[in-house]
């Protein structure tokens, strides 16, 4: 009776840990494909770069920044 319940719990976590890993490959290869995809579609229709702002404008975001924490950093 034992060796019966044990070969059952034997072959559940068998069947399981099956059914996870053949579900963990299914996702690494379907990950696989949308990246090649994505590759493919990505020469037909590519992105549009965004435009940086200029550098002074964050220098002086940069500055502002400082100047608050400087400020309240005393109190």
């Amino acid at each position: 009776m034992n060796e019966s319940l044990l070969m059952q719990s034997v072959n559940i976590t068998l069947i399981g840990m099956g059914i996870v890993l053949s579900f963990l490959l299914l996702l690494v290869a379907i990950m696989y494909i949308m990246s090649a995809l994505v590759k493919v579609l990505e020469k037909y229709f590519p992105q549009a770069v965004p435009q940086v702002a200029a550098a002074g404008a964050d220098n002086a975001l940069v500055a502002i920044a400082i100047a608050a924490a400087k400020r309240f950093q005393g109190k």
